[in-house]
């Protein structure tokens, strides 16, 4: 059934692609030769990309260790095949790490590559198929992590499959490093990084972890927000009470709950914690002309997520908003009888809250959190106490400048495969790693991913387009070959 599946996938291989291949044999030789390696190994790469999809690696969730560790495993195994120096599973504080290198390049530049193995959970009960048994349908492949991020993980693997079968060497040297860990935080990297940065140093790095606006049009992440979160607990009692017996005089944890979210916004929609925008520099000029540049429909992302309206301070422009000003957002609740069945009259004892902050250039998550739990304290009533869960790391946010031949090779990459410039645009999520890259390797690790926005990262019946994995392996030979052509002539 898979065979043919894959067979009408191998067809569809041969007509997408907006690409002159012609262009690309006359200015670069090796890469019509990638390129066949990458069409006749077509089927036996899909076949790998679901035998890991369907390996759960949910690092978020202690059970599914041992799936951390198989997909770990399986990951070497195939860094291994492919004719890696050295490919191997590296110990950290949490999940482990895979790392791989290909160092047979001496006196060329060596080049870092970030990717994640680790995915979301998934609620299975809102997937159209199962999520860990990957299906391929009108030229995507369904299943959990399929775009976010195993696709980063292989198109690199697969593209220096590529190189050393065809050439027998790469260009350059490449280092990988795959995080179990990215999808709750990545809390062991930082002080991984630190232990082994010696051997992960590198002259350049790249994050696959990353996004292109289209399936016509490429872009590179010029900044990204942090992140920080925390849980609270409000107890008013013991027990859950009998709403008819004690109604009326007895604190009501639901509602206390309700009270205290409500006080962190104003009625505009902006966070209402003493403190919180102190630190927020003001968007620059270059970066809302970066804006005006990229086009936004917000009827587009309504579409997509089913909603009606548009929400914020408009003020600022809804792309602003989403890549230059912090958010204070509720991503989980629970209180009182909360079951499918049935009605319990009850006054509920606890209630439960998730927060999940995004912040924005020299804002600190620690002081964030504090300012948070600050404001729940002198508004807890009397009756009502807070307890709070705190998060182990925060994610800082980061910036790239435009200005470095390490932007140029991404860019001219970009425009070499999609033949037009590349947007620079921001987003409002975030990779914790890539601080810590710049920080101790002092490396800006530019973002070279295909996944697209609509793909449903984190969602149910995440997908990935097969288009992009041609693609994506068709960019990395031409920008380690591109890098190291560009590299040489600077030493001449």
């Amino acid at each position: 059934m898979i065979n043919s599946k894959i067979l009408v996938v191998s067809i569809f291989f041969g007509l997408n692609l907006l690409i002159n291949t012609n262009s690309i044999a006359q200015t670069k030789p090796s890469l019509s030769s990638y390129e066949k390696y990458i069409d006749e190994n077509n089927n036996a790469h899909l076949k790998e990309f679901m035998e890991l999809i369907s390996i759960p690696s949910i690092s978020s969730i202690p059970s599914h260790k041992t799936d951390i560790d198989k997909a770990a495993a399986w990951i070497v195994n195939k860094l291994k095949a492919i004719g890696m120096t050295t490919a191997q599973t590296l110990p950290s504080d949490g999940n482990p790490y895979v790392y791989g290198s290909w160092d047979k390049a001496p006196g060329k530049p060596t080049v870092l590559i970030y990717a994640h193995y680790d995915v979301q959970p998934v609620k299975e009960s809102e997937w159209n198929n199962p999520p860990f048994a990957p299906i391929i349908k009108d030229g995507k492949i369904f299943g959990r992590g399929a775009s976010d991020d195993k696709s980063g993980v292989m198109i690199t693997i697969w593209a220096i499959e590529a190189m050393l079968h065809t050439d027998g060497k790469l260009p350059v040297n490449v280092k990988f490093i795959f995080d179990g860990e990215e999808e709750k935080g990545s809390p062991s990297f930082k002080s991984f990084l630190d232990k082994n940065k010696e051997l992960l140093k590198a002259d350049f790095a790249l994050n696959a972890d990353g996004t292109q606006y289209n399936e016509t049009t490429p872009e590179i992440l010029m900044s990204l927000r942090g992140a920080a979160i925390l849980e609270f607990n409000i107890k008013t009692a013991n027990i859950d009470a009998h709403s008819g017996q004690f109604g009326g005089k007895t604190p009501n944890a639901a509602v206390i709950m309700s009270q205290i979210i409500s006080s962190f916004y104003t009625k505009e929609g902006n966070v209402a914690v003493d403190g919180f925008y102190d630190k927020v520099v003001p968007t620059t000029a270059a970066e809302k002309e970066m804006i005006k540049k990229v086009p936004y429909n917000k009827y587009d992302d309504m579409k997509l997520l089913g909603t009606t309206a548009e929400v914020g301070d408009t003020s600022y422009s809804p792309l602003e908003r989403i890549w230059y000003r912090p958010t204070l957002e509720i991503v989980g609740m629970q209180s009182g009888y909360t079951a499918a069945e049935g009605h319990a009259n009850i006054i509920p004892s606890n209630a439960m809250a998730r927060i999940t902050c995004r912040l924005v250039n020299n804002q600190s998550g620690k002081e964030i959190i504090d300012l948070i739990v600050k404001h729940i304290n002198k508004n807890l009533p009397i009756g009502a106490t807070a307890t709070y869960k705190f998060s182990n790391g925060y994610a800082t946010p980061i910036k790239f400048p435009a200005n470095t031949k390490a932007y140029n090779y991404v860019s001219e990459a970009l425009f070499k495969i999609y033949g037009k410039q590349p947007l620079q645009i921001a987003t409002g999520g975030s990779v914790g790693p890539l601080i810590d890259i710049k920080e101790i390797l002092k490396i800006y690790p530019y973002s070279l991913g295909f996944e697209q926005p609509d793909e449903k990262w984190h969602a149910s019946n995440e997908f990935f387009r097969l288009s992009s994995i041609r693609k994506g392996q068709l960019i990395y030979c031409y920008y380690l070959q591109h890098l190291a052509d560009e590299e040489s002539k600077l030493k001449k």
